[in-house]
């Protein structure tokens, strides 16, 4: 997920780094599986819930990736494999199995298997068997966003309905992901990627993240209530990654901070 930048350095930029590069590592930029990962927490579920979030979305952990045999970005949409031996969401002591979705989607979360946790600064790995042979991927679970900005419901503060929020994530993140549901659970926003494409966008941008806005097409009734869920994004480097080609796949990790907010009469 960082790598999007590098990504379209030329193969023949490579023979100036193998000289400090092991031999497994010079490999890896020639292998042809590509992972494109995300692994989500929640900070606080039953409190999530207790605000208003479904069920659903208050998930206390959701793991996702896309596999493909490619060796470019523009490749991958098109050569998606669903059928690997096993992938699998490892932190030395669990292993949580992913499962395949079709179209080169593999996923899991908590409430399907409660073995499945995010916490923050354990180290997790993506593990993929393919054809006998191991590949993976492995960083640590950043914590959620400190936000700032929110106005306080339980202090009678509101939003005005059909204006942008701005807030400020307390800390430097890689990218993020924000979602806005009612109280009913009817999300009115999410730049949550749901496909391969839309995920290799979405992690396409290589500036630092401080602070997002929220489009004002998120709270289109006045007199609600939402609840807001953000999450600080961090990718892994390219050295986290192994067989998998680092020049076209993506780890991401972050965990979603949730507040609720009321729109004005």
């Amino acid at each position: 997920m960082h790598a999007l930048i590098r990504l379209a350095l030329p193969l023949l930029a490579l023979p100036l780094v193998f000289p400090v590069l092991g031999c497994s590592e010079i490999d890896d930029y020639f292998s042809t599986v590509a992972a494109e990962a995300l692994f989500l927490g929640l900070d606080d579920p039953e409190a999530a819930q207790a605000l208003g979030l479904s069920p659903e979305l208050a998930t206390g952990a959701t793991a996702t990736t896309f596999l493909a045999r490619a060796r470019s970005l523009d490749s991958i949409s098109e050569n998606l494999f669903s059928d690997a031996d096993s992938v699998s969401m490892a932190d030395g002591v669990t292993s949580v199995e992913l499962v395949s979705r079709g179209n080169g989607l593999y996923s899991i979360d908590s409430t399907e298997n409660a073995e499945l946790a995010y916490v923050v600064g354990r180290s997790y790995a993506l593990e993929v068997y393919e054809e006998g042979r191991l590949y993976s991927a492995e960083m640590l679970a950043p914590p959620p966003p400190n936000l700032s900005g929110v106005p306080d419901a339980l202090n009678g503060e509101t939003h005005p309905a059909q204006s942008a929020l701005s807030l400020s994530m307390g800390q430097q993140f890689d990218n993020y992901l924000a979602v806005v549901a009612t109280e009913n659970g009817d999300i009115t926003y999410s730049n949550e990627p749901q496909t391969a494409g839309e995920y290799l966008e979405w992690i396409a941008g290589g500036d630092v993240i401080t602070d997002i806005t929220i489009p004002a097409s998120a709270f289109p009734t006045a007199g609600a209530g939402y609840v807001i869920g953000v999450a600080g994004i961090r990718r892994a480097s390219d050295s986290a990654f192994d067989n998998f080609n680092p020049l076209v796949s993506n780890l991401a990790m972050g965990s979603l901070s949730v507040s609720a907010v009321v729109t004005a009469p």
